[in-house]
């Protein structure tokens, strides 16, 4: 089990595929079900780290609040164990795009391209409220935890004709113990809110796509996109409309077909 001893934290990395570096960082998952329908996609052409976040999965960190600007650096700091001077971004899974913006704004000369998926500039009342009651939910039963939070993944015609990755989602995030303890949710949740780029984004200057699910997506939705991609200067935006939060998952050939395209072109 590969293990970067970083500056205060021991981070668990995966690697898959050979050719120039392509860090995948995403939101509440470990590093295995970080897009793990486009792993051998992406593996084809790059070479792909992917890992676990501090309080996730099992990377090893003390008990102290954090930020994203902690785990920006914590990816910076693996860059730096892995000796790779620059990288392309995949940063998605709402939480993982707002760490991929704080990596580009504090470390702009490591990251090549950035791909941002689901992120917000700020996360705004409703989202703060949701996330709240997911603690809450969390720390009562993580497995009814599991099963709410799919629920607002997925569209209800995928409820109805694509059950299968609907449940797989449902059981893996139940059973895989992402978070060693409720209070790790609740962290990493505070980190979120706490987040802020308002003032910031326009310091990102690499390449930026920006990609969400279309209306049927209430956590973060187009509402959040849209502000990321006007305040990120010559920034692209996808909209997947008629899918939700898991829109790469949901349509999974076209956001693969997107993302190599990017990275391509940059």
């Amino acid at each position: 089990m590969p293990m970067a001893q970083l500056k205060d934290i021991s981070m668990f990395y995966e690697e898959v595929g050979s050719g120039d570096p392509l860090l995948i960082t995403t939101g509440w998952a470990r590093a295995e079900r970080a897009f793990a329908s486009h792993r051998d996609l992406m593996a084809s052409d790059y070479r792909c780290i992917r890992h676990d976040h501090r309080h996730i999965g099992r990377t090893l960190a003390d008990d102290a609040p954090t930020d994203m600007a902690v785990l920006a650096d914590d990816l910076a700091q693996l860059l730096d164990h892995l000796s790779i001077d620059c990288a392309r971004v995949l940063a998605g899974g709402g939480m993982g795009a707002l760490v991929g913006m704080e990596l580009a704004i504090r470390h702009p000369d490591r990251v090549r391209a950035l791909h941002l998926g689901s992120p917000c500039l700020k996360a705004d009342p409703f989202l703060v409220s949701l996330m709240g009651v997911w603690v809450r939910l969390r720390g009562l039963d993580p497995v009814l935890w599991a099963e709410e939070v799919t629920h607002w993944c997925y569209t209800p015609n995928n409820f109805a004709n694509r059950q299968d990755i609907v449940s797989a989602a449902s059981k893996a995030r139940s059973l895989e113990q992402t978070f060693p303890c409720n209070s790790d949710f609740k962290r990493l949740v505070d980190a979120y809110c706490a987040f802020d780029a308002t003032d910031r984004a326009n310091q990102i200057k690499c390449p930026v796509q920006v990609s969400n699910g279309g209306e049927l997506d209430l956590i973060t939705g187009p509402r959040m996109a849209r502000e990321v991609h006007a305040a990120i200067p010559n920034s692209e935006l996808s909209i997947f409309e008629d899918c939700s939060h898991n829109y790469y998952v949901e349509n999974s050939t076209r956001f693969g077909k997107m993302l190599l395209d990017f990275f391509d072109r940059v």
